[in-house]
């Protein structure tokens, strides 16, 4: 390429979140001038955060799209296992996900004639939560998706993270598809355009558990709070069906939307558990009879043991006419790798459970008070 004044570039990463969480998934390329001939040879790009011991790592380019001759998407090869492009640190000692600084640097051949001083990095854009926005209660950060297209009455899905995801950082919002995979079209259009309602406490939803011989401590009971919000957004929103609040929750999410479930159990038309982390009082157990509850474990979960769930479903079976439906997986399997077991809620996300003809969330959508 032959030009007679330098070219200057604006680099702009662009996220989704993956079934692992958000990802770095391409970057758009906007020169100043036509480019006559631009192929993936001519650029590289290296990343460097917390998820590569804060080393540069070359990534993998799976293809070049040209929009235009001054604007072309760079597609990174997709890995939902690949740690490098991952937005989200899990930090082990305060068991939470951190948003750590991710560094981009990207190269070009001489040819381009870009220097490091004539490539403007923008901050990452994620995409998928580009719907969502944000607010504080109590001290609860709220993420909130209103759905776009005008139906008569909507329902509400409240998300409730697990353990890791506590914080102020949205990260409940980054770390899997929980919230994000209710905003997609497809379920969207299956769900009659619901209502998503993602709360994030500043730590955990149990005062206190133990994992692998630590305690984690978190602040306070916030069932309360939670039942406060959820009735504000019912009168602030006044096309959300109050017969059609839905709860999908998983391992101490899990454990935060069965208190609730049994908490107000005329407030809630169905709830999807996942591996809870902990079960409501016994006394308040008979609240759940004959509530519709799709549960989901794993027999091989070392994080959260299969009791919990058979505790559960043996308190609510010993109900009569109990409709409470059970999954049971041994190794959940992420794009063709194992993983650990106590993310069974990974599937469900994906929408990957069935009964009969329905889907998961088909069966959710069929639910009301």
């Amino acid at each position: 390429m032959e030009c007679s004044h330098p070219v200057s570039c604006q680099c702009q990463p662009i996220a989704k979140v993956n079934v692992l969480g958000a990802q770095i998934s391409h970057i758009e390329l906007s020169f100043s001038q036509p480019i006559s001939a631009f192929s993936l040879s001519q650029v590289s790009v290296w990343v460097k955060s917390l998820n590569t011991q804060n080393e540069w790592v070359k990534l993998d380019l799976n293809a070049c799209h040209q929009n235009n001759e001054s604007n072309f998407i760079l597609l990174i090869q997709p890995d939902a296992h690949c740690l490098a492009t991952k937005l989200l640190y899990f930090d082990i000692e305060r068991f939470t996900q951190v948003r750590p600084e991710l560094q981009l640097k990207i190269e070009f051949d001489q040819a381009l004639h870009i220097s490091a001083s004539q490539c403007n990095i923008l901050p990452i854009l994620c995409l998928d939560t580009q719907g969502f926005t944000h607010f504080t209660y109590q001290d609860l950060t709220c993420s909130f998706y209103q759905p776009k297209f005008s139906f008569q009455l909507h329902p509400l899905i409240i998300c409730l993270h697990g353990a890791g995801e506590g914080g102020n950082n949205q990260s409940n919002i980054l770390a899997d598809k929980m919230a994000v995979t209710f905003a997609n079209q497809l379920h969207q259009e299956m769900l009659d355009y619901p209502y998503i309602l993602a709360p994030q406490c500043p730590s955990f939803w149990v005062d206190k558990f133990l994992l692998n011989g630590q305690y984690y401590y978190g602040k306070r009971d916030y069932t309360d709070d939670l039942l406060a919000l959820i009735q504000d957004s019912l009168i602030k929103y006044k096309d959300i069906d109050p017969k059609r609040i839905y709860i999908v929750g998983g391992s101490m999410g899990g454990y935060q939307g069965l208190r609730l479930f049994s908490d107000a159990p005329d407030l809630f038309a169905a709830a999807l558990i996942a591996c809870p982390a902990k079960l409501p009082a016994l006394e308040k157990l008979h609240h759940l009879k004959n509530k519709k509850i799709w549960l989901i474990h794993s027999t091989l979960d070392e994080v959260v043991p299969i009791e919990n769930s058979l505790n559960l479903l043996e308190q609510i079976y010993n109900e009569k006419d109990t409709q409470a439906m059970f999954t049971l997986y041994e190794k959940v399997v992420i794009e063709g790798k194992v993983i650990d077991p106590h993310c069974v809620f990974l599937p469900l996300y994906d929408n990957q459970l069935t009964s009969g003809q329905n889907s998961i969330f088909e069966w959710l959508g069929k639910q009301g008070v």
